[in-house]
């Protein structure tokens, strides 16, 4: 029998793999995208998108985490380490709805839904989810502890699906929080930090100019794994409180979860409907700053990392101070929304049309 690894070789080798399938998945997916035409054409709301770019990225980051779970699974752990749960959840209940939710991500990437059955389809495998067992007893009342966790995870797949318009975003700040999740709490470190080596693996080619991008197949899986870590990292931080654990889950999530807040009220105040598409995005609006691509991943990250050292300290302070926590992380999102109003994004120009042949 093999001896078993410390959990840190078992970490590091376990991100390895997820990197490396992460990296030739990607790869591999961008190469059949290429050769079946699956391609996602020119966006008139995204001004940098202006040829077509390989779909399906997703797919790629799909295989780099199921490579870093397999290696999870198959690498020797110690006694204490035997099982295979994800916090309170088992890796059924959560491998499987998330499966549905990349297959969902890969039909709506090719056929692309109308919002109503897509956001139905979403609900289902929610609510698959919460059935297997993917919730946390906040209130202590187990149907609305359901509806809490259903509606978080629909909310999450939905805010990383509207964050994903700039090559590298979705991407970076994936490494950011599931990187930070994982910190935040140990417990969760091993599926977080596959899930985050798998998204860097996908950034080597979605790095501004992207090649290949993430579509709705990543947005929906990161979406999701972002949601139950978040729900069984809940369960971890008991002293702080209902609130303080909401508090503490948002906060590790606080930049996609800021784009869905953003984008509501900016389209309501425009009279559109908040589905609907708009160059209203915090950075297709910083780009209309003057900002590049690369600085805008930057800048998003950072914010994460910010948001994300305020959800670390949430266990270690007091009611005091996780309200000038929750007051300090108000008042950055306040004004960086009011440096956002700033800039509007201007329309790409119509082609001219052909002049017409004259007769003669």
């Amino acid at each position: 029998m093999a001896e078993p690894l410390s959990e840190e070789m078992r970490l590091a080798a376990a991100s390895a793999a997820a990197l490396v399938g992460g990296i030739a998945g990607t790869w591999t997916v961008r190469a059949i995208a290429r050769r079946f035409g699956i391609v996602n054409k020119p966006n008139p709301i995204v001004p940098q998108h202006t040829r077509p770019v390989a779909y399906l990225g997703g797919v790629g980051a799909g295989i780099g985490i199921a490579c870093g779970a397999l290696a999870l699974w198959l690498l020797p752990r110690s006694a204490a380490e035997t099982g295979s749960a994800i916090g309170a959840f088992s890796a059924m209940a959560v491998a499987g709805p998330g499966l549905l939710f990349l297959i969902l991500g890969v039909w709506d990437d090719l056929v692309a839904f109308k919002p109503a059955p897509k956001f139905v389809l979403q609900a289902c495998v929610a609510a698959l989810a919460v059935a297997l067992g993917v919730w946390h007893p906040l209130t202590g009342i187990g149907i609305v502890d359901r509806v809490i966790a259903w509606f978080w995870i629909t909310t999450l797949v939905n805010a990383f699906n509207f964050t994903d318009v700039c090559d590298g975003l979705l991407g970076s700040l994936s490494v950011v929080m599931f990187v930070a999740i994982g910190l935040t709490h140990p417990e969760l470190g091993p599926l977080a930090f596959v899930v985050a080596a798998a998204s860097a693996g996908f950034l080597v080619f979605n790095r501004p100019p992207a090649t290949i991008f993430l579509g709705d197949a990543g947005s929906h899986l990161l979406g999701f794994l972002a949601a139950v870590l978040t729900l069984a990292g809940m369960g971890m931080v008991m002293k702080v409180g209902g609130l303080g654990q909401v508090f503490q889950a948002g906060l590790l999530v606080a930049v996609p979860a800021f784009e869905l807040t953003f984008l509501t009220i900016v389209r309501i105040r425009k009279g559109l409907a908040w589905w609907r598409g708009s160059p209203d995005h915090f950075s297709l609006r910083l780009q209309a700053g003057g900002f590049t691509r690369r600085q805008t991943d930057l800048i998003a990250c950072t914010f994460a990392a910010a948001f994300a050292g305020g959800a670390y300290l949430v266990p270690t302070v007091g009611t005091t101070g996780r309200v000038a926590l929750a007051a300090g992380a108000l008042a950055l999102s306040l004004v960086g929304a009011g440096f956002l109003l700033r800039w509007e994004v201007k329309p790409k120009p119509k082609p001219a049309p052909a002049a017409e042949a004259v007769a003669g």
